[in-house]
């Protein structure tokens, strides 16, 4: 291979890339050039879809669509990401597979799948195919993996994305659903368990809780939670004093590791519940702790700064709502012992 037939398709796929243009469409154009500079009957470009749990077609060039769009039987060459290459250089004498025949009708004597990976994590593959018996060469092969990689890590940044415009947009929907609720009524309950269950499926977490700050006891009274025990959730009184006391000094607390980390009260009750990590916010009033948002979960990557700042609103929205509510009751208490001042006991009003 000469170096002006390599360096033109990369230059022509950076170029795609810069100007824009869709994932999709690079992935076609690279197939389309592998095609043509290496001289094969086709390429294809499969990429794994989480949802659907399979290897789904992005890209081909050259081959029928009846061989695109066929659904891949078990063991054969495009069902799944190999491990490492697999080149078969002739058909007629190696191939024994379960697509052995499909290739033979649709012209295939050669054929070679490529594991494509994205941050050592594999994402897809590659797969070319010849009209005539050959073998391909280590610069041949590592030609297509680079170019197709181009493509992969540009479809992945893309899913990646959508991913995060996702789950913002599941964020913001969740703030404004409970916004709404504390707006319309005072029912502290209600909005407590709207907190906690909307927290525990938008964020994917293992459970949340709300603790509330009892000023006589100095303890961290269970007011709402989901997701959790109900074992763990009686384990004992939280003592506000040694359950992560920064919270108590207006600051969040992320505990990474609960099995080394000092302040965990009932460490063997949260390991036991499966808890490794624990994102802690405190609920303040004017800048008074009236008590402890708390959202638990299993093994997974570090709390990211959206996440934390999604947690830190629902927060301060809970604790607007608490004072709210605490406000309504005391002022219809005052309202209710003026009427029995002025000898209006019986009034419902």
């Amino acid at each position: 291979m000469d170096v002006t037939s390599v360096l033109k398709p990369f230059v022509e796929v950076s170029r795609a890339l810069c100007d824009g243009v869709e994932a999709a469409d690079v992935m076609n154009l690279i197939t389309r050039r592998l095609t043509e500079c290496l001289a094969l009957k086709g390429a294809v470009i499969k990429a794994y879809d989480r949802s659907r749990s399979r290897l789904e077609l992005v890209a081909g060039y050259g081959l029928s669509e009846n061989f695109l769009f066929s659904k891949p039987r078990e063991g054969s060459l495009c069902a799944s990401v190999p491990r490492q290459v697999v080149q078969i250089e002739d058909l007629r004498l190696e191939g024994n597979g379960a697509d052995f025949e499909g290739l033979l009708l649709e012209g295939v004597r050669a054929a070679v799948a490529v594991p494509l990976e994205v941050e050592q994590q594999p994402k897809g593959m590659l797969a070319l195919f010849a009209a005539e018996p050959r073998k391909f060469t280590r610069e041949e092969l590592q030609f297509a993996e680079a170019l197709a990689g181009r493509g992969i890590v540009a479809l992945a940044w893309e899913h990646k994305l959508e991913d995060i415009i996702e789950r913002e947009r599941r964020y913001l929907s969740s703030f404004q659903e409970i916004s709404h609720a504390i707006n319309s009524t005072l029912s502290i309950n209600k909005v407590l368990e709207l907190v906690v269950t909307k927290i525990t499926q938008v964020m994917g977490v293992l459970g949340t809780t709300v603790r509330l700050l009892d000023t006589k006891t100095n303890t961290l009274y269970l007011a709402q939670a989901y997701g959790l025990s109900e074992r763990f959730l009686k384990k004992g009184p939280v003592d506000a004093a040694k359950s992560i006391a920064e919270n108590m000094a207006g600051r969040i607390v992320v505990i990474e590791d609960v099995f080394t980390d000092p302040r965990i009260q009932y460490r063997s009750e949260v390991i036991e519940e499966g808890i490794r990590k624990i994102l802690s916010i405190p609920l303040q009033v004017r800048g008074k702790v009236i008590g402890v948002l708390r959202i638990l979960t299993g093994e997974r990557p570090p709390f990211h700064d959206l996440e934390i700042q999604f947690a830190a609103a629902i927060a301060q929205q809970c604790a607007m709502a608490i004072e709210n509510a605490r406000m309504y009751q005391r002022v219809k208490y005052e309202y209710q012992q003026l009427l029995i001042d002025f000898g209006y006991e019986g009034s419902s009003r």
